[in-house]
């Protein structure tokens, strides 16, 4: 409690930092991103409803072996604490939000049946925000999360043998507005995207065999995800899985899944099932192109 009765001088042994929590706790109130929990940016609760494990979830119109990895679903303390990181300035979200992300990527990692043909490291590709959305929120949050779910990511990445870390790439671009997506059926979404996204100029020919993750922080039909798989593949690119925080879509029989040491709540590592997860050929990629 802030107000809580200390033994004599406590105080004095706490440090000018207790001090300091104390004065900015009074003038600038933190609740929980999740709940409203006093005095805490993130509860423990919360924080393990974005932690993971994470699983596999099939994705309707997708092709045969096509779905995302994600740690949780957009509900609950889940959309509360997506919504104030996205808008409300919660910023210092991202990084139990990359906690949680860490997980699902190295699930999809786990679950290639290959490693990527020319050998590089693999790119982990942002969908892009519009210049609006970036700047009203001071930051491109995706790009953001994924780059600390790598950070994140890297030791256990490491200990699995996986190779040289993936790289977060900002290839993407919006070469025309969108209408807003939220109230949009999932045949207005991809009509509203379609050919919405391209490959930023000057890439196209470095993009070529480059094997690419997508990331997304919420998934809602997978016409995001689609779109961005056209663009990158229009230039020679092979997708190789979609990663996302949070998913709304509709259950299809989703495979909780995990890696030989997935990233516990408190960093450490844990240990977890294993499944595999149908590579993405060219034949599927193809028939992403014609959705």
């Amino acid at each position: 409690m802030l107000f809580a009765a200390k033994a004599p001088n406590s105080s004095f042994a706490a440090g000018p930092g207790s001090w300091w929590a104390l004065g900015r706790g009074l003038i600038w109130p933190t609740e929980c991103a999740g709940c409203g929990a006093p005095d805490v940016a993130v509860c423990d609760l919360c924080r393990r409803v974005v932690a993971g494990p994470a699983f596999f979830q099939p994705v309707v119109g997708w092709p045969p072996g096509w779905g995302v990895w994600a740690v949780t679903t957009y509900r609950g303390a889940a959309s509360r604490m997506v919504v104030a990181w996205k808008e409300r300035g919660r910023h210092d979200l991202t990084r139990p939000f990359g906690a949680g992300l860490a997980n699902a990527l190295l699930a999809c990692r786990s679950g290639l049946n290959a490693p990527v043909a020319t050998g590089a490291p693999f790119l982990l590709v942002p969908v892009p925000s519009s210049g609006a959305a970036r700047r009203e929120r001071g930051a491109d949050l995706v790009a953001s999360l994924a780059r600390e779910a790598v950070r994140q990511a890297a030791p256990v990445w490491s200990r699995a043998g996986f190779g040289p870390l993936p790289q977060v790439a900002r290839v993407l671009t919006q070469r025309r507005g969108v209408r807003d997506q939220g109230s949009l059926s999932a045949r207005a979404r991809r009509e509203n995207l379609a050919g919405a996204l391209a490959v930023r100029p000057g890439l196209r020919f470095a993009l070529r065999q480059r094997g690419c993750v997508i990331v997304d922080d919420v998934v809602t039909t997978g016409a995001t995800a689609s779109e961005a798989a056209r663009a990158l593949t229009s230039v020679g690119a092979q997708v190789i899985g979609v990663i996302g925080f949070s998913v709304t879509l509709r259950r299809t029989g989703g495979i909780h899944i995990g890696t030989p040491a997935l990233i516990s709540t408190h960093g450490g590592p844990r240990a977890a099932t294993s499944a595999l997860h149908a590579d993405f050929g060219a034949e599927s990629r193809k028939e992403v192109l014609e959705k």
